[in-house]
């Protein structure tokens, strides 16, 4: 299987223009807000959606794991959906996910995000995976999953603060009609840490996802953004259907 590499940093590539995220100096995988199980949950509101999201995201992580040989997997929060103690079904999912990925790495890292309550039963069921309360650090990778502020005291060893829980896209109307939306990585300074954060797009496909905008912070979900950040210094990598990464070196040129 071929697949191209979009650099963000010397480090840091964008996987086939996927929210996949390859970090070239530690041979890891990451990916974050897989939300499995969401169809099962959404049809006990009411709403009937195909499910398939687990079998299809299983395939293709499969499909790029074997390609790309990482020793290290990262996700990095909500890899289930409910905001409760998971289902049947949605455990089913969470399961055949990790049962069938955990073979071709040797190491999964999960960090737990908002969404996962009553995950950490995978440290038992799953031997080559850790679950972490709060963040995970990979040497100069800080990964956390972006729901609560980044601590005061981070080493200033990182280099890099990596996050999720956002869903950033990019959005906007062509001529006053045509509505495009696409999903963006983020990356720019913190306020208050030398190291620099990066945001990562959703994985899941029912994502609707947050616009971001520099000048509407109030709407943002992650204290992260709305508070520790000025996101006008922010570079914008905007994912396309046909796998290019299109990157705007600032909001300047993109507003």
């Amino acid at each position: 299987m071929k697949f191209s590499r979009d650099s963000i940093t010397s480090e840091m590539n964008i996987i086939d223009g996927l929210p996949i995220l390859y970090l070239e100096d530690e041979n890891t995988l990451v990916l974050t807000d897989l939300h499995l199980g969401i169809e099962s949950i959404m049809s006990e509101d009411g709403t009937y959606i195909p499910h398939n999201q687990t079998q299809k995201l299983t395939k293709i992580v499969s499909q790029y794991v074997t390609a790309i040989k990482p020793k290290i997997l990262v996700l990095n929060g909500d890899v289930k959906h409910s905001f409760h103690e998971p289902t049947r079904i949605e455990n089913r999912d969470v399961k055949n996910f990790l049962q069938t990925i955990a073979p071709l790495v040797d190491e999964i890292h999960i960090i737990k995000g908002n969404h996962d309550i009553f995950l950490n039963w995978v440290t038992r069921d799953i031997q080559n995976a850790s679950f972490h309360e709060e963040f995970f650090i990979l040497n100069q990778y800080y990964f956390t999953h972006g729901d609560k502020k980044i601590p005061l005291d981070l080493s200033d060893k990182i280099k890099y603060v990596i996050i999720g829980h956002e869903h950033p896209v990019f959005h906007t109307r062509v001529n006053g009609f045509q509505k495009i939306r696409a999903r963006i990585f983020l990356l720019g300074p913190l306020n208050n840490h030398k190291a620099r954060l990066l945001v990562q797009p959703a994985f899941s496909d029912y994502s609707s996802g947050t616009p971001i905008h520099p000048n509407h912070k109030d709407n943002l979900l992650s204290p992260i953004l709305r508070e520790e950040v000025d996101l006008s210094l922010f570079e914008i990598y905007v994912l396309s259907d046909d796998k290019e990464v299109f990157h705007f070196p600032s909001f300047d040129l993109w507003l």
